[in-house]
């Protein structure tokens, strides 16, 4: 068996909340990225869900997790329901925390890169300029910090200090069948991480794009450190694949209705699957190039 059919990617559904659209997007919804059309689609100030999602890869050579998520107290600081901790979250699918041998940070977020402490055997890998960014000179300005937390960054900082932190640059092998990803744009070093699945080459797409809107629609996250970088991502994250329906939105609720949901767990999908049809984004025209 290849590592590509034996390899099982899980995204876990561990909390969400719902705010105005203006929030999660630039652009009116439905306004295919014009901003002098009238929306047709959402409201741009009605209620817009967000989902927020750890990813687990089942790889033949051991367990990768694809970020950390957030605990009680960010969730009851930035008003955010917690359905389960993350760590609760990983025990439903049956693994332990200190089973984690990988952890791969796609970015220093809040709800990205909290709860490292509860993964003591793990290295984590983390872009160098990501790193950088979040204890650097921005984070003095409020806009570029809002979404990061001063005491996640100091325990990344201190799990460098304990040599289990790895920095990146660019874009890497993790495993057979995963690399790893820059692209930047949301914030300066977010990384997506793409798996070689049985259903073809599945992108985790993190916050390079929140929701299938942000992609289909070119219609960007509000909160980002760099907008060209964050739009030529948008393409980038379509170079990486074959099937532009394998390309999984980071924030998106509806990806635990298109792809199959583990048996008795509606919050546990099992993208290794694919999509049960069409995704929104079946219709992408996929670059004249692709990555190797």
């Amino acid at each position: 068996m290849s590592a590509e059919t034996a390899t099982e990617v899980l995204a876990i559904k561990y909390a969400e909340t719902a705010v105005a659209a203006r929030e999660h997007f630039m652009l009116p919804l439905g306004s295919g990225g014009n901003p002098h059309a009238a929306p047709n689609a959402d409201p741009h100030e009605g209620p817009h869900p967000i989902s927020y999602f750890l990813w687990l890869i089942r790889h033949p050579q051991g367990l990768i997790l694809v970020d950390t998520g957030f605990g009680e107290a960010a969730a009851a600081r930035r008003r955010r329901t917690l359905l389960r901790h993350p760590v609760e979250a990983l025990k439903a699918v049956g693994v332990a925390p200190e089973e984690i041998g990988t952890v791969v940070l796609t970015h220093l977020h809040y709800d990205h890169a909290g709860t490292l402490a509860c993964f003591p055997n793990a290295t984590f890998v983390v872009q160098a300029r990501e790193l950088t960014y979040a204890a650097g000179p921005a984070m003095r300005h409020q806009v570029c910090r809002k979404a990061f937390d001063v005491e996640d960054v100091t325990e990344v900082v201190r799990t460098l200090y304990a040599g289990r932190l790895y920095p990146v640059e660019g874009d890497r092998l993790l495993a057979p069948g995963v690399s790893l990803h820059l692209i930047g744009g949301h914030t300066n070093g977010l990384q997506v991480v793409r798996v070689e699945t049985a259903a073809g080459r599945l992108v985790i797409a993190s916050d390079a794009t929140h929701f299938y809107e942000s992609a289909a629609e070119k219609n960007p996250f509000p909160d980002h450190c760099s907008l060209p970088e964050y739009l030529n991502g948008l393409d980038r994250l379509f170079e990486l694949t074959d099937d532009p329906n394998l390309v999984v939105p980071g924030h998106d609720e509806r990806v635990l209705e298109l792809f199959p949901t583990r048996p008795g767990d509606p919050n546990v999908v099992e993208l290794h699957r694919g999509p049960l049809g069409p995704t929104p984004f079946a219709g992408v025209v996929l670059p004249p190039v692709r990555e190797p």
